[in-house]
């Protein structure tokens, strides 16, 4: 070989298993996760929604026309906002772009504005985009769909054609047991 001797060897291959059973379970999970991520909007983000209709009375909608433009020229903004939050009763929040990605926090008993703009931190912004299918190419979602089911296969079919010993089953007993603990404890 490349200059091992033979119990190094060994040793190498029995961590290699156990390490390799032990983490059977959360490859298996991680996989199949990424592969669902990949197409939240296919599975309508996850979300079940339940519509409920009311009767409420009719208001003048300009009221609220002329608080939202109110604030719009305190911004000095003609677009409008994505999200309009009031919070504590005391401050209003315009949110401009995906997430907020700028958002204006105004304490009108005060007379103060804040502007916050986010910005991704990379590396970490560019890693984050590859798992939103609406900001990368379906080149990418392939390969990546393409490798989780190639590591679900090779994962699957290695715990079929191994022969297995009491440690082994102790070993894939307890990686799905620290599964379902990480899983309760999220």
């Amino acid at each position: 070989m490349s200059g091992l001797d033979s119990r190094t060897l060994r040793l190498m291959r029995k961590i290699h298993r156990w390490g390799g059973l032990l983490l059977a379970a959360f490859i298996i999970f991680y996989c199949i996760t990424g592969i669902l991520l990949n197409h939240r909007e296919f599975f309508d983000y996850f979300v079940l929604r339940k519509k409920t209709e009311y009767k409420v009375p009719s208001s003048d909608i300009e009221l609220m026309k002329s608080f939202v433009e109110f604030y719009k020229k305190q911004i000095n903004r003609s677009d409008d906002p994505v999200v309009i939050r009031i919070r504590k009763e005391k401050t209003i929040e315009f949110l401009y772009g995906f997430h907020g990605k700028t958002t204006y926090i105004i304490n009108p008993e005060k007379g103060t504005m804040e502007k916050i703009e986010k910005h991704p931190q990379q590396p970490f912004g560019w890693l984050d985009n590859l798992h939103k299918t609406f900001k990368t190419s379906m080149f990418w979602l392939f390969l990546s769909d393409l490798a989780s089911v190639g590591i679900l296969v090779v994962t699957i079919s290695g715990l079929v054609i191994l022969r297995y010993r009491m440690l082994d089953y102790i070993m894939v007993f307890g990686g799905v047991l620290i599964l379902i603990a990480g899983a309760l404890l999220s």
